[in-house]
């Protein structure tokens, strides 16, 4: 048996805390997804797209992102919806045609400026084609 001294301690400190990072990212989106389910819905606007390259360049190398608008209590507030593509042509497609539209945003009844975009709950299912 290997005896750790201090420095290969926080060797071995650093590396737990490199896994556990994506998992408690991972973790905290599907928390946010399901309970997201519950909660109230107000109408939105996408005010913009935008298709840009992310640091995965194997799987899905491209992201196209939909930036909505929506208003709670009088007050407006902004947040994104990401889709992942693997080819440039293929992000373009998924936003084209969808600057101006109406979508439905769930938005958290604690903090109004927490919100999500649900697929089940756009007309036909559908966002990003």
């Amino acid at each position: 048996m290997r005896h750790l001294g201090p420095f290969g301690f926080l060797s071995l400190l650093k590396d737990v805390v490199l896994l556990l990072a994506p998992a408690g990212a991972a973790a905290w989106t599907w928390f946010r997804f399901r309970s997201a389910h519950s909660w109230p819905s107000a109408q939105g606007t996408i005010l913009s797209t935008q298709v840009r390259r992310t640091g995965d360049q194997y799987i899905h190398p491209w992201t196209a992102s939909l930036t909505y608008t929506y208003v709670v209590n009088g007050e407006y507030y902004a947040g994104a919806y990401r889709l992942k593509a693997r080819t440039e042509q293929r992000a373009q497609e998924k936003v084209e045609g969808w600057k101006d539209r109406m979508i439905v945003v769930r938005y958290s009844p604690d903090k109004p400026d927490l919100s999500t975009v649900l697929k089940s709950d756009q007309p036909g299912g559908q966002l990003g084609n």
